[in-house]
């Protein structure tokens, strides 16, 4: 939780020294009535390159696992460019890691073991992203954001796999459900991103698309209870005799794009009578 504590400090200092650069006074547009609240609802939906990292490993093949996640989203636009948002998807998160290690198998000789660790998760995601935005564009707006991210594990697997160079011993394989013994039931992360809003209009509707890259990172080990107490058999990387468990932690680079169209609102004095006038009421 510190680490997740210093992110999102970091992040709002950030914010509050872009603002006292890019404020100006408001125009005379900025007092236009406008039939749209501050509100704006749509879908949203990513790609992200997911990888473990193990504290007990020091050395490891990269191979991410990269997966879909799609969902609603809600976000409300404050005065300033400041925006907070709600985004609830279903995720698939997971990894690929290949270990090497390398033991004795006499006194005077050594092998190498290489494990293959496949982990397959779904999940309800959770994202609640405060967004800077940044400059005066009408039509492109660079931003960043920061969120806290919460997911629920709502099923998977993981599939481990050892095989000896030498061949002296036979292969291990061990396959499992993702449950309560083998990943703890949620998982809390700290992501960071930049991104790039344009505006379109579709007639009268106002459409607003965003791109941004972003980074996470879980703020809570992942092995389970079980596998901390050593109340089970943990399926480690090689000798697992002389092997500590150490921490899990899910990491993930993410692509993700957005479509938010701002909620109509009902108009009432000036506004009401301005937009009865240009129908012609």
């Amino acid at each position: 939780m510190k680490r997740f504590a210093f992110v999102l400090a970091f992040g709002l200092l950030s914010m509050a020294s872009l603002h006292a650069q890019f404020a100006k006074p408001l125009k005379n547009r900025n007092y236009l009535c406008r039939n749209t609240s501050a509100l704006s609802i749509g879908l949203t939906g990513s790609i992200a390159g997911n990888d473990m990292v193990y504290t007990a490993v020091s050395k490891s093949i990269l191979k991410p696992y990269l997966a879909p996640t799609g969902g609603l989203a809600l976000e409300w636009n404050t005065m300033g460019g400041l925006a907070v948002g709600l985004d609830a998807s279903y995720a698939m998160r997971g990894s690929n890691e290949v270990f090497v290690t390398e033991f004795l198998t006499s006194y005077t000789t050594t092998t190498f073991a290489r494990v293959n660790y496949a982990m397959r998760m779904n999940a309800v995601e959770v994202r609640i992203p405060i967004t800077w935005y940044l400059g005066y564009d009408e039509t492109f707006r660079p931003y960043i954001y920061i969120a806290p991210r919460f997911d629920l594990w709502l099923n998977g697997n993981l599939r481990w796999e050892r095989t000896y160079d030498d061949e002296s011993y036979a292969p291990v394989t061990y396959e499992s459900e993702l449950n309560k013994a083998t990943m703890q039931p949620y998982d809390i992360s700290a992501v960071a991103g930049v991104g790039l809003c344009s505006r379109i209009m579709v007639k009268q509707t106002r459409l607003f698309f965003k791109f941004d890259l972003s980074y996470g990172m879980s703020v809570l080990n992942n092995f389970s209870q079980q596998e901390m107490d050593e109340s089970i058999p943990f399926q480690g990387w090689g000798d697992i005799e002389h092997e500590t468990l150490g921490n899990r932690y899910l990491q993930n680079v993410e692509a993700r794009l957005t479509l938010l169209v701002p909620m109509r609102k009902l108009l009432k004095d000036a506004c009401a009578f301005d937009q009865k006038m240009r129908k012609g009421k």
